[in-house]
């Protein structure tokens, strides 16, 4: 291992976090969308530990037959971070990344897909939500069937994360006392 590695990621976090002092500094971003964002990255860290090493069998096993499974549980929180975060940023209902399959809901996908998913999801919407200004964390749209703020969209969709988390910790712990397996939640 690099032991300069630990100093140069220290160096870039305090770099990093310079850089947002600054911009908050100039009004280029809030220091709310700071904090959503810092929130957003601990969610997808969270997330990615809670799904590390999940095999296949594991992501279909439900605990009753009515359950939701895992790969259903990365399937909604694909759409959401792909889709529903980054349409209510950019404030375009019919945003989609490039590529994005419209079947994506009732498709088959494999977990590691949908992993990968996940990830490219997270590099769009981490920078974009720590660049949000404080004027359109409060702005107004409607959405869900009523009239909300910005900020408050966001708010659902990542609690929508650590639920969804918490769902797939539930389950992986589950599978494993019943298949006679250790899983330590991370």
């Amino acid at each position: 291992m690099n032991p300069t590695a630990g100093v140069q990621t220290r160096k870039k976090r305090k770099q990093k976090h310079r850089d947002a002092a600054n911009k908050i500094r100039c009004g280029i971003m809030s220091e709310q969308a700071t904090i959503i964002q810092e929130n957003a990255a601990f969610l997808f860290t969270r997330l990615q530990k809670t799904i590390e090493g999940l095999t296949q069998e594991e992501s279909e096993w439900k605990p009753t037959p009515e359950s939701n499974n895992v790969v259903w549980q990365l399937n909604h929180l694909s759409r959401i971070i792909n889709l529903n975060m980054p349409r209510l940023i950019k404030e375009d209902k019919d945003w989609s990344p490039k590529n994005w399959d419209s079947n994506y809901k009732e498709a088959v996908i494999e977990i590691k897909k949908l992993i990968q998913d996940i990830d490219h999801g997270k590099l769009t919407v981490l920078p974009e939500l720590g660049d949000l200004s404080k004027a359109q964390l409060e702005k107004e749209t409607k959405y869900w069937g009523g009239t909300r703020k910005h900020k408050e969209g966001l708010f659902a969709y990542l609690a929508e994360i650590a639920h969804h988390k918490g769902q797939i910790a539930y389950i992986r712990a589950t599978y494993a006392r019943l298949h006679g397996k250790k899983w330590k939640y991370p």
